[in-house]
């Protein structure tokens, strides 16, 4: 039986990497990437392109089940040096993929944005909640929203699906990102500065978790939505610290402010009613990132 094909992007990330590996052997997979892997996935088809270039779809496959777009700018902390570049790749990326996968005949889109769109000033948030004022929201996540609009209007061509993500972690993660950084300065000694109240209260998300979401959206999902993507469990980062802690061996040195931030937990019930009931807790998974 002839299997079906997937365009993949940003196939060389954490997520990238993660759905390859479970999707290959299933799909047909063919995946854009800035650089080309040192260690190639078997059976892969990569394609390198660099989304801050003038670059073209002709070479990709004539027909498509599916474009899951995954791909971020790297650059996304530095405002205001590199907004072009991150508009290329977060936004003008978007569109083209969009225009190829109308014209592939894909029967599904898949876009990655973020949980930081939201007014987390109203406490938990879920796929209603209000989003940020557009003056607040930082040039990122107005990347984010651009394209997700963008997104919406293509569902009378195919079924989207847009994945806001909340803080996931997992192995070969970047050392920048919010968990790896918290293993770091643990092991490392380094003080943790903590918002009143042991700091923010967030409910992370293994990869592994995400990648299953990703299987359930290709194999049973009809109809275009937008799902929260979170963990299981709500922990404020002085829990987390602690948790890092007692597997490193090492008391972490936390240092409270007294000022107060808005927690960013994500309700999830949407996503585990349609998709998938995200299962692994921080406790268990942070030993990949030691």
């Amino acid at each position: 039986m002839k299997k079906l094909k997937l365009l993949i992007t940003g196939a060389n990330g954490l997520l990238g990497q993660n759905t390859l590996r479970a999707l290959n052997g299933d799909y047909e997979i063919h995946a854009l990437v800035h650089r080309l892997p040192s260690a190639p996935i078997d059976n892969v088809h990569y394609y390198e392109r660099d989304f801050n270039s003038d670059w073209s779809t002709n070479d990709l496959p004539s027909d498509v089940f599916a474009v899951i777009h995954l791909a971020q700018s790297e650059l996304f902390r530095e405002f205001p040096e590199h907004a072009l570049a991150v508009f290329n790749v977060n936004v003008t990326s978007t569109v083209k993929l969009l225009d190829y996968a109308r014209r592939a005949n894909a029967k599904k889109f898949v876009f990655t944005s973020t949980g930081g769109i939201y007014d987390t000033s109203v406490g938990m948030v879920n796929e209603n909640s209000p989003i940020n004022t557009f003056g607040q929201l930082g040039n990122y996540f107005a990347t984010k929203i651009c394209s997700e609009i963008l997104t919406h209007n293509y569902t009378d061509y195919f079924d989207v699906s847009i994945l806001r993500l909340f803080f996931m972690y997992g192995k070969e993660q970047k050392r920048s990102m919010l968990i790896p950084r918290l293993v770091d300065n643990v092991k490392n000694g380094n003080p943790i500065t903590l918002t009143a109240g042991g700091g923010i209260v967030i409910n992370p998300i293994h990869v592994s978790d995400v990648v299953e979401v990703l299987s359930n959206l290709l194999l049973n999902n009809d109809g275009s939505y937008t799902y929260n993507v979170a963990g299981p469990e709500a922990l404020n980062l002085e829990k987390i610290v602690k948790i890092i802690g007692a597997k490193v061996g090492k008391d972490p040195i936390i240092k409270n402010i007294d000022k107060k931030t808005d927690d960013c937990i994500a309700e999830i019930e949407f996503l585990k009613s349609r998709l998938y009931v995200p299962k692994h807790k921080i406790e268990d998974k942070i030993d990949e990132l030691l």
